[in-house]
């Protein structure tokens, strides 16, 4: 696994590493499958639905290729996504309709079929590695496994591929080659029935074709401005279909950043798509998924359990690499540095090493979206940027708690905080909900009411005349995570 790391992390950086993995990864020969013949027309009928669009499109022939050869099983595939989220069918549809009724161009359009496609078949992807491939392969069923894998390979190479090497192209990246190795792997892992190793290499498959549809919208972030007024809608519309596949996912790591990208190119306004807030939204999202990751892995590993540990280990790396062009070649060769060694500590149980190395990690996180402190320093940071408190951090010796000062915490989760001298009270406001907390009580009080679920096992102090608060207790009520490591504190969304 380590020497697949360090392929998918830094293939671009010529680490040693690399050359070890050469013959696996670089190898010009085709997959070995066995063609499906249900996938292959489907990925033919892509190809065929693409070649419509020309000079003198007819978009009901469009519609009706669409609806015969795709529309069955896209809805099959939407019954998989969650009630409230985007569903394939539906956006396809309201761009063709639109199209044809003349309120949307035919450039528009085509950037709907070709990317909502290309969204279909993502999810299929998922839905066979999820519902096919891995069930087969936890009961031993390396024929249903393979099967079910060839169909994956099939739908990678007829329809993914070509983006990922437009993103290889434009960022001069080397995903392609990654994905190759990753599916020769898996496919050993198959072969081999090895368990283990299929469930920590099925994350690099996945995340890497994350990976490749968060650049595809970053491009779109970049090109809107700069394209003619006249080009600027179907550049809009290409830019929301390619954010989709991704959007439930980067959610994950910070829901207002993944809604402002969506509502940013759902808008159709090139004035709202700004490249250095989709790009700081974006990065955001990633580090979030980093931070549940990496907090994952040492929870599985301190519960004894390696395997889980070293899943959620190879989830976070690969968001991790996902930063690439966010992070720059020097910030993300010092990255991934602190990640193989992360993931060598995982590898080999040594939880010590594994909060260490992970701590490093978060570090390269915390500069762009969190905060850090020290216990005994008044100094911290706020997404990089350095202030001073009036009083440092510090460890009650009776309850061994971190207790910070409060405006430290406010700022850490980006909240509004008062002192109710009258009640010795701190209340903050975030998002519009107000929490109190009161000197001396270990009750959270939240809109008005007890939170019941929630005590403080450290009320509110008062020190040098400021107040001091529970850190993980409070950051955690605010969904934000808390790391330490030798009197140093991460906190991350």
């Amino acid at each position: 696994m380590r020497k697949l790391l360090a392929v998918a992390l830094s293939v671009s950086l010529t680490l040693s590493s690399v050359v070890t993995l050469t013959s696996a990864a670089f190898a010009e020969s085709k997959f070995q499958i066995t063609e499906d013949q249900e996938v292959a027309a489907r990925v033919k009928a892509f190809a065929d639905i693409k070649a419509l669009f020309t000079d003198k499109t007819v978009l009901t022939d469009v519609q009706k290729l669409y609806v015969d050869k795709f529309q069955t099983d896209i809805k099959r595939i939407d019954t998989t996504i969650k009630a409230d989220d985007p569903k394939i069918d539906t956006n396809i549809t309201l761009v063709l309709n639109s199209a044809i009724k003349g309120d949307l161009s035919v450039a528009q359009a085509k950037q709907a079929i070709d990317k909502g496609l290309q969204w279909y078949f993502y999810f299929a992807v998922r839905d066979l590695m999820n519902n096919q491939v891995r069930p087969a392969m936890t009961k031993g069923d390396k024929v249903g496994a393979k099967t079910a894998f060839d169909k994956v390979v099939q739908i990678y190479e007829g329809a993914l591929q070509a983006t990922v090497e437009k993103r290889d192209t434009k960022y001069s990246l080397n995903m392609v080659p990654v994905l190759k190795g990753t599916i020769e792997q898996i496919q050993k892992d198959i072969n081999d029935g090895n368990l283990n190793d299929f469930n920590v290499h099925r994350q690099v498959l996945d995340k890497t074709l994350i990976k490749t549809y968060t650049l595809a919208t970053f491009t779109y972030a970049e090109s809107v401005a700069t394209k003619p007024a006249a080009d600027q809608p179907a550049a809009i519309t290409e830019g929301y279909f390619l954010f989709m596949p991704v959007y439930t996912y980067l959610r994950g790591g910070s829901i207002a950043d993944a809604n402002f990208v969506k509502d940013a190119f759902a808008s159709g306004d090139a004035s709202k798509i700004k490249k250095e807030e989709i790009q700081a939204a974006l990065h955001r999202t990633l580090i979030g998924k980093v931070s549940e990751y990496v907090n994952q892995a040492f929870t599985k590993l301190e519960a004894g359990d390696l395997q889980g540990a070293r899943g959620y280990a190879m989830e976070g790396n690969m968001f991790l690499a996902a930063q690439e062009v966010f992070l720059g070649k020097e910030k993300f060769a010092a990255a991934v540095e602190s990640a193989q060694k992360f993931t060598t500590a995982v590898d080999s149980s040594d939880l010590a090493a594994a909060k260490l190395y992970g701590f490093q990690v978060l570090k390269h996180q915390v500069v762009k979206d969190g905060s850090s402190l020290k216990i005994g320093s008044k100094d911290y940071q706020v997404d990089g940027a350095a202030f001073t408190a009036e009083n440092a951090p510090f460890i009650n010796e009776v309850s061994g708690r971190t207790l910070v000062p409060v405006r430290v915490i406010a700022q850490a989760v980006q909240a509004q905080v008062d002192w109710v001298d009258a009640t010795k009270t701190v209340v903050i406001v975030k998002d519009g909900k107000k929490t109190e907390i009161t000197l001396g009580s270990d009750q959270v009080v939240q809109n008005g009411e007890v939170n019941a679920k929630v005590k403080l096992d450290q009320p509110v102090v008062i020190v040098n005349g400021s107040s001091f608060i529970p850190l993980r207790a409070v950051a955690e009520l605010f969904g934000k995570r808390v790391f330490f490591q030798d009197g140093e504190i991460i906190i991350l969304r």
